[in-house]
């Protein structure tokens, strides 16, 4: 065999997953048609979430520097237009005013103590520049550009993926044991395998104009903006920030049939502003924004993650962030079955979790863009002095305040689980509400291991080992022995499975999660907890490893 796994795709869902399996020692190539990187800024969230799993390999603070300057406060706009009227706005403590909130034993119900992070405004391209320099530090990773997979066909034990050198015509055939489509939403791997889309498409399409314009800032009232949304109906979409106020992407929705090549880009976002500007136009793009979901993510030894799984409307910054959390969870399951400790349900696991999470994700996504689409049908009346104007801008008012989950949505990037998974053993607990704006802390099976600020100044996170982790706290914490800890130990050797014993004595951790003990998966997702393990720890483990 070539390598353990081809990566067909070398976006930020591609370069994720590699990035994953190389700082898990798993080898991979990952072949992208394109000659470089994509340089038109697309996502520009990157979700608290996900900055969690960055953390781990060392790249947040790159991240967090090459977007947004982490001195400005992070603030959301709905605005008539730029020369208009503000309706509302969202305003959200800036990222060095959040590094200064960290204190031990600092947990309250508020979102800038949900994680170490909240939404980390960088373009999508230099999230990916990042990515790569990471990537290309892993002495597993062989990342190709200019390659393209053209085909694949599965044997009984390895998968034989035809890979083509655009330039040259050259190909190749690299025998692998699994492929992973990380190829967007015409994948190629998802075609070939025959897996069909369902849910919603064509709710609106845009185009994406990215510029440089760093007098614009001074032609309108506003200030700084991460995100402006014009709610004029000759105006609307959004704009958005990429630095210190200088470089934006207008994403104007077109009328229906209306083609994005009848678009004057520089006439667009002079109309949009008021005024006139220098203004140099970077690259364009058109895009359609839907809300489908593959009917399987996986299909023998092929997987889908990212847009090849899913297709989002880019409402509340979903999208890119789902797909970096596909990644998470297939990676580890890779690993553990390439070491020989998977059980044959570990990579089934696959599809029966993330699945459900991207219905779930692309509708709330779709249901953001509905809400502001609703609200953005309104023309000159929306800065009328008079009684009209008036009420219109109350209705409005009324309706925006509560799109809030747009910008402030960590009930939906934290607060995701995994019912009924067959890796999952429940605790018998009902599950917390499942709301878009407020994520609600809990460590109960299938959920997000929650974040908290220890005492010594790091995340409980950052004391995870990349294995599983058994976390034995309160009184487990501070006994010189807890029954059953050594023969878990002894269990997990005799399979390979690796495996932590973490000890943490602040209270805080303890009340959040509820529990003696607490085993978290490599994910960083609670698989079991509970007062004391149980008798048979080899069966435990046999259902967290898929056996």
């Amino acid at each position: 065999m070539d390598v353990p796994v081809v990566v067909a795709g070398g976006g930020s869902v591609g370069l994720s997953l590699a990035a994953e399996l190389g700082w898990r020692g798993v080898e991979c190539v990952v072949v992208e048609e394109r000659e470089t990187l994509n340089r038109h800024p697309r996502a520009n969230a990157v979700a608290n979430r996900t900055m969690e799993y960055y953390r781990r390999w060392g790249i947040d603070d790159a991240i967090t520097r090459a977007g947004i300057p982490p001195s400005l406060p992070a603030e959301y706009l709905w605005v008539t237009t730029l020369h208009g009227r503000e309706i509302h706005r969202v305003s959200l403590p800036p990222f060095d005013e959040l590094v200064l909130s960290r204190g031990s034993g600092d947990y309250a119900e508020d979102e800038h103590l949900w994680s170490p992070y909240l939404k980390t405004i960088t373009g999508q391209d230099e999230v990916e520049s990042v990515l790569l320099d990471f990537v290309r530090t892993r002495p597993e990773l062989d990342v190709r550009f200019g390659w393209r997979l053209v085909g694949f066909e599965e044997t009984v034990d390895s998968m034989l993926c035809r890979v083509e050198q655009t330039s040259t015509g050259r190909t190749q055939t690299i025998d692998a044991a699994y492929l992973v489509g990380c190829d967007g939403g015409r994948s190629t791997v998802r075609r070939q395998l025959g897996i069909g889309l369902e849910g919603r498409s064509d709710l609106a399409s845009f185009v994406s104009v990215y510029f440089h314009a760093p007098d614009m800032i001074n032609h309108h009232r506003f200030g700084h903006g991460n995100i402006f949304f014009p709610l004029h109906r000759d105006h609307r979409g959004f704009l958005l920030t990429w630095d210190d106020d200088r470089t934006y992407t207008y994403h104007l929705v077109l009328d229906r049939d209306q083609e994005w090549t009848s678009i004057d880009p520089i006439e667009a976002i002079r109309s949009v502003v008021g005024a006139d500007f220098d203004i140099e136009i970077r690259s364009i793009q058109p895009w359609t924004a839907h809300a489908l979901v593959a009917k399987a993510y996986r299909r023998g030894r092929a997987f889908l993650a990212g847009d090849a799984a899913h297709l989002f409307s880019p409402t509340g910054g979903f999208g890119m962030n789902t797909g970096v959390s596909d990644a998470i969870d297939l990676a580890w399951k890779l690993e553990a079955t390439l070491a020989g400790w998977a059980g044959p349900g570990l990579l089934d696991s696959y599809d029966g979790e993330r699945r459900p999470i991207g219905h779930r994700n692309t509708k709330e996504a779709a249901d953001c863009f509905d809400r502001l689409f609703a609200v953005m049908h309104h023309g000159d009346v929306l800065d009328d002095d008079g009684a009209a104007g008036d009420a219109v801008r109350a209705a409005l008012t009324v309706d925006i305040k509560d799109q809030e989950k747009l910008v402030a949505s960590s009930g939906t990037l934290l607060g995701y689980r995994y019912e009924d998974s067959n890796i999952v053993i429940a605790d018998g607990t009902l599950p917390t509400e499942d709301d878009p704006r407020r994520y609600v802390p809990t460590a109960r099976p299938g959920h997000r291991a929650p974040h908290l600020w220890l005492d010594n100044g790091d995340a409980l996170q950052d004391q995870l080992g990349k294995g599983f982790n058994l976390v034995l706290m309160g009184k487990s914490a501070a006994a010189d022995h807890v029954a059953g800890v050594k023969a878990l130990l002894v269990a997990a050797q005799a399979i390979g499975l690796p495996i932590d014993i973490v000890s943490i004595s602040e209270p805080e951790v303890h009340a959040i999660y509820e529990a003696e003990m607490t085993l978290i998966r490599p994910d960083l997702m609670v698989a079991w907890r509970g007062s004391a393990l149980p008798d048979d720890v080899a069966a435990l483990l046999d259902v967290v490893r898929g056996a």
